[in-house]
């Protein structure tokens, strides 16, 4: 059995990692379907590229 104060201290923890979480800014990317036809031509895109690809996104 834990002591009164190891769970308060738990709990506190718990409190204060959830606050700090939601504190933190949050960027939320919405979610774009695509149709067959449309990922068949993606990935043929793909195939005639040589090499390693990358990706680049500046902020």
């Amino acid at each position: 059995m834990l002591d009164s104060y190891i769970i308060e201290e738990l709990k506190r923890r718990e409190r204060e990692r959830l606050q700090r979480e939601r504190q933190r800014p949050t960027l939320e990317i919405p979610i774009v379907q695509r149709d067959e036809q449309e990922e068949d031509d993606r990935r043929s895109d793909r195939e005639e590229i040589p090499g390693n690809a990358v990706v680049q996104i500046d902020l």
